[in-house]
C-alpha cells in the first residue's frame, strides 16, 4: 500500500482482516496518515505481517492506537518487519491508546518487531508498545531493528497502560531498544520503562509502575537503554543500560568503551 503524495497527511485508514489459520502479508510504503480512528488496524484471528518500506507516519486521535491490534483473546500475532532494511515507522497513539497495540481499555498482546527503525509513542495513559489506557501488554518481542518506545502519561514504554501490567517481554539478537515510561501526574505514578503503568492506591498515593525484567537470554550484539520519564532522549544519558552478550570490539587498539551501568 503506497500513498501517492506522502508529504501531505491523509485521513484514509488501512484495515487488515486476517482469517483464522491464515496470514495476511501487507507492505506499507511511504504512507502518512492522521485520523480520528486507528491509522492502521489489524483484525481477525489470523496473523498479520507488516513490511516497512520508506518512511511511514501514523497518527491517531482519542481512544485509538496508531497501529492498533484489536485483541479479542483469540487473535493471532502482529509482526513488523523490514526485509529490505529501508523501512521506518513513526506511530503516535491518541489519548488512552498505545502507539502500537491497544486502544482504549484494549490489551496489546502478541506483538513482534523484527526490523526497521520504529518509534512508538503512546498517548496519555497508553503504553508506547502494549496496552492502551487501562490495558495490559504481554508477549511482546523485539528481535532486531532500532526501536524507541515512549509511554504516554502514566503508561509504560513497553507493557501496560495506566493502572495495568506488562509481562513476557523479550529482547533478543541485534535489537537496539530505547524505552521511557510516561511521567506521573497528580493522581497516578509514572510508567515503567518495561513493565507496568503507574497507578494510585486506595489512600490516593501515586505509585510508579513496577519494572519487569525482560528476557534477554538471546540478546547478542544489541542493547536496551532506559531513560527517566520526562528526559530528553536525544540529549540526556540513559539511567541504565543492558548490553547483549557479544558487543563489538573497540574500533582501534587501546580504545576503551564508555562506562556502562549494568542492570
Amino acid at each position: 500500500i503506497t500513498q501517492r503524495n506522502s508529504s501531505a497527511e491523509t485521513s484514509n485508514t488501512i484495515t487488515v482482516n486476517a482469517a483464522e489459520n491464515a496470514t495476511a502479508n501487507v507492505t506499507i510504503s511511504d504512507v502518512n496518515i492522521k485520523t480520528r480512528n486507528a491509522a492502521v488496524s489489524t483484525n481477525g484471528k489470523g496473523n498479520v505481517n507488516i513490511e516497512l518500506d520508506g518512511t511511514n507516519t501514523l497518527k491517531s486521535r482519542v481512544d485509538h492506537a496508531a497501529l492498533e491490534k484489536n485483541s479479542d483473546g483469540n487473535q493471532g500475532k502482529l509482526t513488523i518487519t523490514d526485509e529490505n532494511e529501508n523501512g521506518k515507522l513513526i506511530a503516535t497513539g491518541g489519548s488512552d491508546a498505545a502507539g502500537i497495540g491497544g486502544g482504549y481499555c484494549g490489551d496489546g498482546n502478541d506483538i513482534t518487531i523484527a526490523g526497521g527503525k520504529v518509534t512508538a509513542t503512546g498517548g496519555n495513559y497508553g503504553a508506547g508498545i502494549g496496552g492502551g489506557g487501562h490495558g495490559n501488554g504481554k508477549n511482546i518481542t523485539i528481535t532486531d531493528g532500532e526501536v524507541t518506545a515512549i509511554g504516554g502519561l502514566n503508561g509504560a514504554g513497553i507493557g501496560g497502560g495506566l493502572r495495568n501490567n506488562g509481562e513476557k517481554i523479550t529482547v533478543s539478537g541485534d535489537a537496539t531498544l530505547k524505552v521511557q515510561g510516561g511521567p506521573t501526574d497528580a493522581w497516578d505514578g509514572a510508567g515503567a520503562g518495561i513493565g507496568n503503568g503507574g497507578y494510585i492506591t486506595e489512600e490516593l498515593t501515586p505509585v510508579n509502575g513496577a519494572e519487569t525484567e525482560p528476557d534477554t537470554s538471546n540478546l547478542t550484539t544489541g542493547k536496551i537503554e532506559y531513560y527517566a520519564p520526562g528526559a530528553d532522549m536525544t540529549k540526556d544519558k540513559p539511567t541504565s543500560t543492558t548490553l547483549g552478550s557479544r558487543q563489538p570490539e573497540p574500533a582501534s587498539p587501546g580504545e576503551t568503551a564508555a562506562p556502562v551501568e549494568y542492570r
